[in-house]
């Protein structure tokens, strides 16, 4: 039984009149353990195929199933659950707290779930022990990038998203 299933799944977005099919029939299946890259070009649905098996987005027709659950039908309470214990997510845009320092940024995610990683071990893994008391502010576009990896990592989730990780990261 696959890890991943994405059913026919389709995510259609309205602008007045117009409507712009960012998805449309999609499937696929992803194996537990399995490493997956999406590749596309420009606007082919990349970022709102991890939107919605990230729980940030909804779609408009189809299943998603993760782990044996239908994330298209999590609502409220349930859907906060999966976004919090199962998904760590690295953001195309970083999101970083500016008045938060590296490891304070880490921190947080740590605090909202059960079975976080140690934040120290994390920043070190990424390669920012020195600069962990630093704020993005004060830290260039990768390293910003790596704590917002370390961040997604720290969480120690069930299922890694990321978009866009290495954009600005020279490893």
């Amino acid at each position: 039984m696959p890890y991943i299933e994405f059913k026919n799944v389709g995510k259609q977005y309205k602008m007045g009149e117009i409507t712009i099919n960012a998805l449309t029939d999609t499937n696929f299946q992803i194996e537990k353990g399995e490493l997956v890259v999406i590749v596309g070009p420009s606007g082919a649905g990349k970022t709102t195929t991890l939107n919605i098996l990230g729980g940030m987005d909804n779609a408009t027709e189809g299943d998603v199933i993760v782990d044996g659950k239908n994330v298209t039908k999590l609502k409220g309470k349930e859907l906060i659950k999966y976004r919090r214990e199962d998904i760590g997510f690295v953001f195309q845009f970083y999101n970083l707290v500016q008045n938060l320092t590296a490891k304070e940024n880490v921190e947080l995610a740590t605090q909202i779930c059960k079975d976080s990683l140690d934040t120290d071990e994390v920043i070190e893994k990424v390669g920012l022990k020195d600069r962990k008391n630093n704020f993005p502010s004060q830290l260039s576009g990768g390293e910003q990038q790596r704590v917002a990896i370390a961040r997604a990592i720290a969480k120690n989730p069930k299922l890694l998203l990321c978009d866009e990780p290495t954009r600005s990261v020279r490893l």
